[in-house]
């Protein structure tokens, strides 16, 4: 039951945080987004870590420090996915992709077997990819700059997900610890500043987007503990199913946060994406 409730809390906190993350950037820029979250989810697991100072080891560090590095890349992606495009395109982009590559994985080094079914999920992803990016009835669409961003975000999101398998259930805290140390660098490497791409966004007051990317930072941190929960208690293939559901709960999320409200045949689209996740975790 752990493993379960871990991974459909992993789909609700990852869907915040790429959302709070994108109307962060929309106000902002993804520099401040990437900061201010970065900043938020570094205080939470020190604190945190401060009651399991036994558990450190410095190579679940160094492991954490690794993959948070490399998730940490696709931040920034994401955030300006989700600025830019509709919540119900880019959300099961991501996802799909994501659990691809997380099954993928699981058959290549796990060596689960693929099923005879994997076309009928390819199928059900690419009709549900082009059912999303129809444009959404507040005229927000799909574009190719969105669509690319998606898919390396996901792939960065990916490589954090394999190193994270190598740990084990009471090496958690310290593993996230060293993986939010990645994450603050890749932060210092895009530290917030003046520059053409960020226009005048950076005259906006701090408090219209600081407390999305704070929201945004914590439900990061909710997101990578709960998915090292979900791994660590349920195979990944069960993993990929429960996780399917993030993108409705995305697309429900933006009709709040983006004030995006999905036509028809996106909510269709998103139907068709969550089938192909769970036809591929069944695979």
């Amino acid at each position: 039951m752990i493993g379960e409730l871990a991974s459909f809390s992993n789909a609700i906190s990852y869907a915040f945080s790429g959302i709070l993350g994108g109307k962060s950037t929309q106000i902002s820029s993804w520099r401040n987004t990437l900061r201010g979250s970065s900043l938020i989810a570094m205080a939470i697991i020190s604190i945190v870590l401060l009651f399991n100072v036994e558990s450190i080891s410095l190579r679940v560090v160094l492991i954490g420090v690794a993959g948070g590095f490399i998730g940490g890349l696709g931040l920034p992606l994401i955030y300006q996915a989700f600025a830019i495009g509709s919540v119900s395109f880019v959300s099961p982009v991501t996802t799909l992709v994501q659990t691809f590559n997380l099954i993928l994985f699981a058959v290549i080094v796990e060596n689960e077997r693929l099923s005879i079914t994997f076309p009928i999920a390819a199928a059900l992803g690419i009709a549900g990819i082009f059912a999303c990016s129809r444009t959404s009835s507040t005229g927000t669409g799909a574009s190719f700059h969105a669509f690319v961003l998606s898919i390396l975000a996901a792939c960065f999101f990916t490589g954090f997900s394999f190193l994270m398998t190598l740990i084990q259930n009471n090496e958690i805290i310290p593993a996230l610890f060293g993986g939010r140390i990645g994450v603050l660098l890749v932060s210092f490497i895009f530290s917030p500043r003046r520059s053409k791409e960020d226009g005048d966004k950076t005259q906006e007051p701090p408090k219209n987007w600081l407390k999305y990317a704070l929201l945004s930072g914590v439900c990061e941190m909710l997101a990578n503990l709960t998915f090292m929960l979900a791994i660590a208690n349920l195979e990944l293939s069960k993993v990929g199913i429960i996780m399917a559901s993030g993108p409705a709960l995305a697309a429900i999320i933006g009709i709040k946060l983006m004030k995006q409200k999905p036509l028809p045949i996106n909510w269709l689209g998103i139907a068709a994406t969550c089938a192909a996740l769970i036809v591929i975790a069944v695979a």
